[in-house]
């Protein structure tokens, strides 16, 4: 080659432990030429090197973000809900309600396979699994074709610690396991988990059991209604204490046929349930009720909730590479839930017109079976462009029998026009089509999908009012990404989503547990339609993370709970699609690793909503924000410390608003044993014993103001022990079922080697 360097150049190389060496480089140099130089060790004398760097807690891609749990420290101490407020794109409020992008409509799923029974009683399983429980949280606020199109917000998908590892044949006979024990002033908490592989088989098997108390809750209500007669206002308040046991079980298996094909199966089984006692106080003054009266109430409500999953897979790789497969999977679902309340009333105000006061009993009891069929085909069509499609069939059977009583002499008559038996049924067809394209710094996706659905309502005592429905809906997506740097990406995303209304919004069954108050479903409502449109920008180094993204959320026919105030005065709940919302969000996660000992983490998000529901005369808007800033420090003698603290702006809805929140946390934890033992502790919100939220709603005739103090200290101690011959974490490919990515299949990408 020739050189046409000009000028005198000097080069110059630099040994790690030698003398910096530097000569003349003459041009030209032919490349027979030879340049001698002599290498002389320095006095630096290298006692060891240090790299001060992170393993990402935060994977972000255009498509989703994962929470890495098992990096966080707090998770030795907290449970799942508490761990939820760290995540982003996810909100936590004083009253335990899950939020994604400040909506509660999303789907659950665990270890990527839906989960109706955590769908149902998310908020109080989330309470009671312990965050060492769990290996990572994925936030899909932007899924492809290849999801159900069920959830307006995307997905939240809870990875158990056995879905890591892969399957592999070197390891003859590798087992692992912990056990943890946690004890603190709102209950305790027992878990054990043990994995391993005998050469082609895998197996991992998990428990959990949990009892939690909520003593001395405290609840006001008040509401002032403009009626014919004048201003009257109605005053609820009460005291309660929760109790909540809750356990699991879960059991999968795995084993490799051939380089080429594997079969894996799981099945588990969930339950739980709470127990309220409370003796509330009814005031009334004004309108109809002249100078006022009040009474008080005995209840007792008990809810029961189990869950029970099976699933299997096939998976037959199609190449050498393992870029292209084949999938069939299967999944049953089961999830029978029971409410039973007892109203008890004294006969004080018994002569008051239009308010009845007799004593009640109300059973209702819910059954939902789910059977899911799929096949995936993945075709990897060279030069970074991959074909993907796939069917899917969802047969779901549910029924609903709700019971009330009268009790009359001290016995339970049956109420026939307050009760309630019907059947669901829903059949769900689903087709779809994704084509993915990587090219040097660009990468692309665009996929179609649609759903056909098949549904009927059947009453058992009033065939009047069966029902049927039959629909289809296309549901259309795309996403483009650009690496800016080997650093850093933008990406931009459009899906559309649907949310089929549940049971409880479809139930016409009235609920008249409260004397003052209706609340019952609407059999007419329609499936609701999202559009979602996100600009997510990611930058990672070994010392700082950045993930940002803008989005914006539009809903069409939203499904809203609403209340309005009927003849006789009464407190009227039901639902509609009613609703116009626009949504704007921006989400901002920084973790920065300040020095080889401390590490700030701030994950936190500003949005501005605005609902209306024309024919309700109803619209609202404001402007929410939340934060947690964390601090994780390594203390001396190997202690590892956490501090961190959430705070939370008023939160807007369609009728009012709900009422800030601030929650402090603070860690320590300690390993022994070569990391065998470890003893952790947790001091949550030490300056004050409750957390207090106020809510809001207004009407055209009534307004609603209730308030609520939740003891919210907490003081809790966990011991786990640690034990096996590897610390390998065993696991099987995860379910097809929930038409995720599986990230053992994806190639190496810039950024999938960044952890972003």
């Amino acid at each position: 080659m020739k050189n046409n360097i000009k000028g005198k150049q000097t080069l110059a190389i630099t040994l790690l432990s030698l003398s910096p060496l530097a000569a003349p480089a003459q041009a030209p140099v032919n490349s027979a030429d030879s340049l001698k130089l002599q290498a002389i060790h320095d006095s630096l004398d290298l006692q060891g090197v240090e790299v001060v760097a992170q393993k990402p807690i935060v994977r972000m891609t255009t498509d989703k973000m994962t929470y890495n749990v098992q990096q966080d420290a707090d998770s030795k101490t907290m449970t799942l809900l508490d761990m939820l407020r760290k995540v982003p794109m996810v909100n936590v409020d004083g009253q335990d309600n899950v939020t994604v992008k400040g909506s509660g409509n999303f789907k659950v799923y665990v270890d990527g396979k839906p989960n109706q029974m955590f769908q149902n009683n998310f908020s109080q399983v989330a309470k009671s699994i312990p965050a060492s429980m769990v290996q990572s949280i994925d936030v899909i606020t932007s899924p492809g074709a290849k999801y159900d199109a069920e959830g307006t917000t995307g997905v939240l998908d809870i990875k158990m610690v056995r879905q890591s590892g892969a399957q592999g044949n070197d390891c003859d006979n590798c087992y692992n396991g912990n056990i943890e024990l946690t004890a603190s002033n709102h209950g305790e908490r027992a878990n054990v988990y043990v994995g391993g592989q005998r050469g082609k088989f895998t197996y991992s098997t998990m428990g959990f059991f949990a009892w939690q108390t909520m003593d001395n809750m405290k609840v006001t209500n008040t509401r002032i209604q403009q009626t014919t007669q004048g201003e009257s206002r109605e005053t609820n308040e009460m005291e309660m204490d929760e109790h909540r046991p809750f356990s699991l079980g879960e059991i999968t298996l795995g084993y490799a046929l051939d380089s080429l094909s594997t079969i894996n199966a799981s099945a588990g089984i969930s339950g739980g349930n709470t127990h309220h006692d409370y003796n509330p106080r009814n005031t009334f003054i004004g309108g109809p009720y002249g100078n006022g009266f009040s009474y008080i109430y005995r209840t007792s409500e008990h809810n029961k909730y189990l869950g029970v999953n099976a699933s299997t897979d096939y998976q037959r790789w199609l190449n050498a590479n393992h870029t292209s497969s084949l999938t069939l999977s299967y999944l049953f679902d089961y999830n029978p839930a029971r409410n039973r309340t007892r109203t008890a009333y004294n006969n004080d105000a018994a002569d008051v017109v239009g308010l009845t006061l007799s004593d009640l009993y109300s059973d209702s009891q819910t059954w939902g079976t789910s059977h899911t069929g799929q096949a995936d085909l993945t075709l990897d069509l060279g030069k970074g462009q991959t074909l993907e499609t796939g069917a899917k069939f969802i047969s779901r059977r549910n029924k609903s029998d709700s019971r009330i009583y009268d009790i009359v002499d001290g016995n339970d008559v049956l109420n026939d026009v307050g009760s309630m038996l019907y059947r669901n049924l829903q059949s769900i067809v689903a087709g779809y089509a994704q084509y993915k394209l990587t090219k040097e710094k660009y990468n692309a996706r665009l996929g179609l999908r649609y759903e056909h659905t098949f549904e009927s309502v059947k009453y058992a005592e009033h065939s009047d009012r069966n029902f049927h429905k039959d629909y289809g809906n296309l549901i259309p997506s795309g996403s483009i990404g650009y690496n800016i740097t080997p650093t850093s990406n933008l990406g931009l995303t459009y899906t559309m989503r649907i949310s089929r209304p549940g049971i409880s919004q479809l139930n016409p069954y009235t609920d008249r547990t409260d004397p003052t108050a209706l609340t019952y479903g609407n059999p007419s409502l329609a499936v609701m339609k999202s559009h979602n449109v996100t600009l997510a920008y990611n930058f990672f180094t070994p010392k700082l993370m950045l993930n940002a993204s803008l989005s914006h959320d539009y809903v069409g026919n939203e499904i809203e709970n609403y209340q309005f105030v009927d003849a006789d005065n009464k407190y009227n709940s039901t639902y509609a699609n009613n609703g116009k919302s626009r949504n704007t969000y921006v989400d901002t996660f920084v973790r920065w690793v300040v020095t080889k000992t401390s590490t700030l983490m701030l994950n936190g998000n500003v949005s501005y909503g605005d609902w209306k529901a024309k024919e309700l005369g109803y619209h609202n808007w404001g402007w929410s924000g939340s934060a947690y800033v964390g601090l994780e420090q390594q203390l001396p003698w190997k202690v590892k410390g956490s501090l961190g603290l959430f705070a939370q702006t008023r939160h807007y809805n369609l009728m009012g608003y709900n009422s800030g929140m601030q929650f402090f946390n603070a860690s320590l934890t300690r390993s022994f044993f070569k990391d065998r033992l470890e003893l952790s502790a947790r001091y949550a919100n030490p300056l004050r014993s409750h957390l207090v939220i106020n809510q809001h709603s207004a009407g055209a005739d009534f307004s609603n103001h209730t308030h609520v103090s939740i003891p919210l200290q907490v003081i809790a101690l966990s011991v786990k022990w640690n034990f096996g011959n590897t610390k390998k974490q065993f696991g099987q490919y995860s379910s097809k079922i929930n038409n995720d990515f599986n990230d053992s299949q994806k190639k190496d990408s810039p950024t999938s080697k960044m952890g972003m």
